[in-house]
Parts: structure tokens; sequence; C-alpha cells
């Protein structure tokens, strides 16, 4: 509903008119118009004016940085852009309340000023930019003319818009065309007959230009220019030289180039006396020669050859690990070259000579150390060669365990190549590096532990040389086991019951990795408990296995399972020696036996000794003694009896 002027506010009314507030403020901060409303007289509009001031408003033809300030309000927004492409790059392109916006103008290529805006909020900032100066030049800018008279022509080169003139300020030349223009463009003129008794020399002004012209007396001989030097030996690296130019007053002469490599720099022409200078560039090849025509006369230029290569690429980076690249080889045709390594890991596999451009393929070894560089020779420059470093490292022992109370560890051996460091570090409160926290090729790493406070096992590590030693310490919850081992029979069974002591909150489990023990109780339990078991039944001989119980070990023994059995059990022989039946021994699988004579005149010849199933072989002597005799031997704990008849 209205609120009106004079009446109070409804309680009901009062959260929408507080809200309307809010709406308005918010507008404000958008730069927005806003409405401030007044709960006695209701809304009035409030408009947020900016006002924009250019610190320079005339810009100059090259171009730069200008700054536009922004006054306004500080609750209110706004936004700015450039009418015209030349204005560009303003920072910042929005903003709030009074700030400066900084914009850059480009150079102006016209002859001519040139104006535009900047606009914040549909309001416009006016600024202009001067036209640049106008640059001109002439070429040539002299000539020689008959003494009988002729005519010539000059260029001009403007820029658009740049209008220049040209006049005559000697009686004997006159312009033809070309006496005005704008840009580029062409001046022709013309000289009379020279009938006087010496040369002279008139000038031309071409837009703002002097141009030159000579005249020779009439019957003047040909003009006998010559330079010096007129050859020229040169580095491969080249350069700028100098040629003096020796010329009759009124002779004209020009001097060009007739191989790119050489280069007249600056002005090319003359009359009279005068100098040039020779540009030569670098010869990345064989040796060469080339000639420039200065003033009708021959400049010989011979260039060393300096066979320079390139590489592309022009270095490499290699992996740790063995591995092959190459890089190609830009050179001059009929430049031999060779490639070659001083290195042990690096190879040249192929390219190891070649006669212009080519290949070098290479290969490196393995690298267990730290990153090395290495050099290839190609052409006599050096390609730069970089192998990363592998810096493999072992350490000894990977983990430990440690008691519940505070101690020190055993030492961490830290095995890498001389050369890589290496650091030592652990995110573990309770385990404390006191030496080795960091090296260089072999080292040892200690440290010691506080007090594990609760009953449970806590493991922690230490990152050496990358790689992970893991720490294990043992709980507070301290038990013992009753017995710590016993004897079972061979035949198996229920075995007695081993007791765990524990202190009460502490839990605890049992198991084993021994295939013929199984855990029929306790395989786990909290405070004190028993843990009840059984062995399967053997028939083999006798063997160990254990139980891990409440983290102590229970060993269990069990008795040997084998049995054996020989056949036959005796055998009666006649006086004369000889060897004895075969006897089969019969045993189990794994059961070990011995065969062992009792009495001198029996030998044991094979099966002394035999696992499982076997046989054993003996030998009597002659008996002699003139009565009969009994011996015996005993076979896998059985015993086997020999009479001999008289």
């Amino acid at each position: 509903m209205p609120v009106h002027s004079g009446s109070p506010i409804h309680p009901s009314v009062r959260p929408l008119t507080l809200l309307a507030v809010a709406l308005a403020c918010a507008f404000a901060v958008l730069g927005c118009n806003s409405t401030s409303t007044n709960v006695a007289t209701g809304p009035t509009p409030v408009k947020c004016s900016v006002a924009l001031t250019v610190a320079q408003a005339t810009m100059d033809p090259s171009g730069g940085a200008g700054t536009v300030t922004v006054t306004t309000a500080p609750e209110c927004a706004w936004t700015a852009s450039s009418e015209v492409a030349w204005m560009t790059s303003l920072s910042p392109a929005s903003g709030q309340g009074t700030g400066d916006i900084q914009f850059q103008v480009t150079p102006n290529p016209a002859q001519a000023m040139r104006q535009g805006d900047i606009l914040v909020n549909g309001v416009r900032a006016h600024v202009s930019q001067g036209a640049p100066a106008c640059a001109m030049a002439i070429a040539p800018t002299s000539q020689a003319v008959s003494a009988s008279g002729g005519s010539g022509s000059v260029h001009v080169s403007a820029s658009p818009g740049c209008g220049w003139s040209s006049s005559s300020g000697t009686a004997w030349l006159a312009i033809t065309s070309g006496s005005t223009g704008d840009g580029n463009g062409t001046v022709s003129f013309s000289a009379s007959a020279n009938t006087s008794t010496v040369a002279r020399v008139g000038t031309l002004t071409i837009a703002n230009q002097t141009f030159t012209v000579a005249q020779p007396e009439p019957g003047a001989p040909p003009c006998p220019n010559t330079i010096q030097p007129a050859a020229q030996n040169l580095l491969p690296a080249g350069g700028n030289f100098g040629i003096s130019i020796s010329a009759g007053p009124s002779c004209s002469w020009t001097a060009v180039s007739n191989v790119g490599w050489l280069a007249v720099v600056g002005v090319g022409s003359g009359i009279g006396d005068g100098a040039v200078t020779i540009s030569a560039a670098s010869n990345p090849g064989n040796a060469r020669v080339g000639t420039a025509t200065i003033a009708g006369q021959t400049l010989t230029v011979t260039q060393a050859g300096s066979c320079l290569a390139t590489f592309a690429p022009a270095s490499a980076s290699m992996a740790a690990t063995a591995g092959s690249s190459s890089t190609a080889v830009t050179i001059a045709a009929g430049c031999a070259w060779t490639a070659s390594s001083a290195d042990p890991w690096l190879t040249v596999t192929s390219g190891a000579s070649g006669n212009g451009n080519g290949t070098v393929a290479f290969s490196v070894t393995a690298n267990t150390g730290g990153s090395r560089s290495g050099m290839l020779t190609i052409a006599s420059q050096s390609f730069s060669i970089t192998q990363a470093g592998s810096c493999l490292s072992s350490i000894d022992p990977t983990s430990q365990s440690v008691p519940a109370g505070a101690g020190s560890g055993a030492p961490v051996s830290v095995a890498i190549a001389a050369g890589c460091a290496w650091t030592a570090s652990t995110t573990a409160p309770w385990i404390t590096i006191t030496s080795g926290a960091s090296g260089n090729g072999n080292g040892t790493v200690n440290f010691t532990f506080t007090a594990n406070p609760n009953p449970t096992i806590r493991t922690g590590t230490i990152t050496i040389a990358g790689q992970t030693h893991t720490v294990t310490q043992a709980g507070s919850c301290a038990g013992s086991i009753n017995p710590a081992s016993q004897t079972v029979a061979a035949a198996g069974g229920a075995a007695a019951n081993v007791a765990v002591t524990m202190p009460a909150g502490c839990a605890w489990t049992s198991s084993t990795t021994t295939p013929w023990i199984t855990i029929t109780s306790g395989a786990s339990g909290t405070g004190n408990g028993s843990v009840g078991f059984t062995a399967a039944a053997t028939t083999g001989p006798q063997r160990q296995g254990t139980l891990t119980i409440a983290g102590q070990t229970h060993t269990v023994t069990q008795s040997s399972g084998c049995t054996f059995s020989i056949a036959p059990s005796s055998q009666n022989l006649n006086k004369n020696a000889q060897t004895g039946t075969t006897i089969t021994v019969t045993a189990g699988a794994a059961c070990t036996w011995t065969a062992v004579s009792n009495d001198p005149w029996i030998t044991v010849v094979t099966g002394a000794s035999g696992t499982s199933n076997g046989t054993v072989t003996y030998s009597v002597t002659n008996n002699n003694t003139g009565s009969n005799r009994t011996g015996t031997m005993t076979i896998a704990g059985r015993t086997f009896t020999v009479n001999q008849d008289k």
C-alpha cells in the first residue's frame, strides 16, 4: 500500500518499505538510477552523473598512453569503451566511483589529424591525434650529363598526403615535369649544352632534398674513374669495408652489387671523388668469390669458407634409461665433416662422417647416477646432450619392528650412486631422525621413537632417498602365552590349549600359516583367553609349525610318523665270499633311513642311506673260522640276519 506524508507507517507495511530501500541501494551499486526512500515523504529519484577529464586531449603522432579520469559518486558503477580502433587497451573497462582509465593510442599512419571518443556511461571524452611529419627521399641524389646537354629523372619517395615541390637553382637546369606532387612521384629535368670552357655543377631542389647535376666542358676526355682497393679478401664472418673512388669533378658514378651476399651500404652514387661502404654477409659454406661494379670498375671480393653447420634439434635431452636419438646436420654442399664422441656413455651409431647435409644418430646408456652432460663433435662444432639422472636407490632394511617403549631404531643403510643427493624425512610425530636427514651417495639414517601409550600397534614411515622405510611399534598391550611350545604325536589330534594372558580391554588374535595346524577356538579375544588347535596326522618325519597368538609365537613340534620294513629279514649263505640278496626297504614319503653292518665280515655295498622306499645290497667274506657264523645289519631300524656255513 502507498506511504503518505504525515501518516504513520502501519506495522504490516514497514517490512515492504525496508525491502524497497534495500533494492534501491542494490541498483545504485550496479550503476543504475537509484531511489532513496523517505518513509515520511516517499521515493525521490537520484541520477548517477559522470564527469570525464582527459589528461592529454591531443596525442603525439607516434602514439602512446593516455588517461581519462572518471568522476562520479562512490556507489555509481560505470563501463568504458572506445569508438575508434586506434584507441585500445582500456584498463579498467569498468569500475565504480571515481577512478582513472588508461588507454593506448597507435601511431597515426595518415598525413592528417584524426579524432575519436572514449564513451563512459553515455558521456564522451574527446581525443585528437596529430599528423606525423612527412618523410621524403630522392633517388638518385646526383647525375652527370654530357657537355652537349641532356635530360634525366629523379624518383621521389613520400608518404601519402605529403605534398612536395621541385625547383631549379641553376640557370642551365630546368624542371620539365613533376614540379609538384603528393606521395611518390617522378621529377624530370633537362640540361642545356655547356658553351663555356670549364666543367660546371648545378643543383635542383626536389622535395626539400638537393639533387646535384655535373656537366663536363666541351671536348673533355672520358671520366678516368678508379677504385681502391680493386680486390678484397674477407674472413668467413664477413663485415663492412670501404672503397675509395677517384673521379673527375664532373664525373658521376654508381655502386651496385652483382651477388646477393654483398650489399652497398648507404649512398650508392655520387659525382667526383667519393667513397662507398660494402657489407659482406657471413659465409656458412665453402670459399666464394663475388663482385660489385663501382664507378664502372669491378671490385672482386674473395671470402673464405667456414663450412658452419647447424643442427636440428640444436641439442638433445635424454631420459635416464638407455635410448637413442638423432640430429639433422645442415651444411653447405661440398663441406666434408665427421661426428665423434669423447664420452663413454654416448655413442655415434650412424653418420660418423658425411659431405653436405646429413644425419647423425647416437645412443646413450642407462644412467644410474645424477644428471650428466656429454657432447658430440659434429663438423668441428659441439652438439650438447643432457641425460636425466635416475639416482636409483635402495635401503636396508626396508622395515623394522620396535618395542612399545621409547628407544632407537636400527640404522637404515642407503645405497645410491656417488653424486646423487637424497633426503630423509618423516610425517610420524613419534619418530625423530637423529642423523642422515640428507646425504650424497651412500649413507646411513638413524632415528628414535617415543613410547607407545596406546594398547594397539602403530605404524609410521620414513621416506629415505625416495624409498619407504616402515616402522611398526608394539602397543602397550604386552601379553604372554603359556606354553610357548609343545610336542604333539604323529597321530595328530587336539593339542593342549595355549593360555593367553593380556590386560583387560586389549584385543588379540591368533593365526597360523602352517597347513597341518587348524585353530579350533580362540581365533580372537580381549583380555585373558585361550587358543585351541588340532594337528593333522603325519606319516612323515618330524616337523614343526607355528601359531601367532597375541603377537607371540607358539611352536608346535610333531613327532615322526615314519614306519619302516625290510624284506627279506635274513639270508643263509655258504662259506664262500659272495654278494647277498638285495634287501627291499619300505618307508613313508620323506622318511630317511640308514643301513650299517654290525660285523666286520659283512659289508654294505649299496644303499647305505635313503629316503622313502629303497634297496640295500651287501657282501660277505670267505668263512675260514671252521664253524658256522651269524652276523647282522641294522637297516631302517630293523635287523637283517646273515647265517654263513663253515
